[in-house]
Parts: structure tokens; sequence; C-alpha cells
């Protein structure tokens, strides 16, 4: 008897070390601790750092600090959480100065038929963007709950997660996020 292949789940926090652009890096430390090892979990410095990742993947789910445009809506922690394809993405800055946006690589990826056929982007809305700078009040204050809405999402890409996480491991905004080679481009 032969056994359907596990669907493969890639998150990717894409991010910096500047301020609330961190928050993709620090949501990506935050699920190491506590997501089935089944799930794939990276930090990008850019968005077209998925590129090179895409291979094999079923399910892509993005985090990424935004500045909000008008019209936007998210819920009470400034999250904001879309399935791709949609145009409300394109409607967002990116927090950073991405040379390639996000709705870029998204587009390329279809493209190059490497999109995987279920696409989730979360955006943060993020106020402080100054170098080497701490998390803003406001992202800091909502870290555990925005960390725990896409703890679920990501648990249910796949197996159930193998912990709890509590408000140490999910509020770890005043370190800088580990970085690895094969994880972060140009950092």
């Amino acid at each position: 008897m032969s056994s359907q292949p596990q669907p493969r789940t890639l998150f990717a926090g894409i991010g910096s070390p500047h301020g609330d652009d961190r928050i993709g890096w620090l949501v990506a430390d935050a699920l190491r601790k506590v997501a089935s090892t089944d799930i794939d979990i990276r930090e990008a410095a850019t968005p077209s750092d998925l590129l090179d990742w895409l291979e094999g993947i079923d399910r892509l789910i993005v985090c990424d600090a935004c500045a909000s445009a008008p019209g936007t809506t998210s819920n009470d922690h400034g999250l904001h959480r879309w399935e791709w394809p949609t145009q409300e993405i394109a409607t967002l800055r990116s927090a950073s100065s991405h040379a390639f946006g996000l709705p870029q690589v998204m587009q390329l990826a279809e493209r190059l038929g490497t999109l995987p056929p279920t696409v989730i982007v979360f955006g943060v809305a993020a106020e402080c963007f100054d170098a080497f700078a701490e998390l803003s009040p406001n992202l800091a204050a909502a870290q555990l709950a925005i960390v725990q809405r896409i703890a679920a999402e990501v648990a249910d890409a796949g197996p159930v997660p193998t912990g709890r996480m509590n408000e140490a491991e999910a509020n770890n905004g005043r370190r800088e996020p580990a970085l690895r080679g094969e994880d972060v481009r140009n950092a």
C-alpha cells in the first residue's frame, strides 16, 4: 500500500534588522520552536530569495512588514492576510527597499511554473524602519498575538505543532534573529 506524499509547506519570514521590518524574521524564529519539523521555515532578506526555495513546495506562507495603504483592512493587531493572487497586495508598499517586491516575485514564479498552488501572505502593519532600531511599542505589544495567528495557519498546513508557544518564545523582539547563510542572503 503506497501512501500519498506529505504536502510540503514553506514558511518564509522576510525582513531586515531595521525596526519593525524584522517581524518576518522574528515570526520565523518563534515558529521554529513550535512548528512541526515537516514545515520548512526560512528567513529571507528580500522577496526574490523565495525563488530559490519553491521547488517541490505545495503551500507557501509568507510574512513581511508593510506600510498600510488607505482602504486596506487588518485585524486589531495590524495583521493583514491574503491568498494569492490578489490585487490588495499590490496596494501595499513594502516596508523595505526591496528592488523586486513580493507581487513581482509571485508573478515571476507563476510564469516560471514554480509558484505553489496555495500561497498565503501575511502583511504586518509597521511603523518604525530606523536602522537597527527595536520593534515599535505597538508591534512589540502585538507580537505574541501575531505569532500565534500565523502559527495557527502554519499548523493547518501540516501536522500539529510539537509544542506550545509562550510569550517568552514569541516575544523575542529584543534580540537579533540568528542569521544562517542558507536562509538569508546579502545580510
